[in-house]
């Protein structure tokens, strides 16, 4: 009975430890404020012209895809053909906060960035990296001023 005893502890205990117990998080506010601090130190950094030091808010992940020199030039394109940074509004955000084992924090972001010659629609979505540091894994700049031919010269 002993033996029998213990092999169903044995097994029961094997069976919680290999489980996975998580919670999600959906549009908490809180996410929400946390992420847009990342949006608004990219934003001043945008605004004073400092784009080197932009990139410390951009992860490997977005660096994997998409080196220095080329979101250097992003952001150089974007304020020669756009123009100045003049504001911003967030016109639709999400937050996924998963709690647990398999832990995940993401954050999407949208934009409608008014620039010193055009608007631009931009999106941005980051991720919590293991440090708990938001990181932007994805910035994407539409805009039509970028379709304007007198521009690309």
């Amino acid at each position: 009975m002993k033996k029998i005893l213990f092999a169903f502890g044995l097994i029961f205990t094997l069976c919680l430890f290999s489980c996975n117990f998580n919670s999600t998080n959906i549009n908490d506010e809180l996410d929400k404020i946390d992420a847009e601090k990342v949006t608004d130190e990219l934003y001043s950094y945008i605004n004073k012209k400092d784009f080197t030091r932009a990139e410390k808010l951009f992860s490997k992940q977005f660096f994997a895809v998409t080196n220095k020199a080329g979101l250097q030039d992003i952001f150089q394109k974007t304020n020669k053909v756009l123009g100045n940074y003049k504001d911003r509004e967030l016109l639709q955000w999400k937050t996924s906060r998963i709690v647990g084992t398999n832990s995940k924090s993401e954050y999407y972001f949208v934009y409608e960035v008014k620039y010193q010659k055009f608007k631009a629609k931009e999106t941005i979505v980051m991720l919590k990296e293991d440090n708990d540091v938001i990181k932007i894994v994805s910035y994407n700049v539409s805009s039509e001023g970028f379709l304007n031919t007198d521009l690309k010269r």
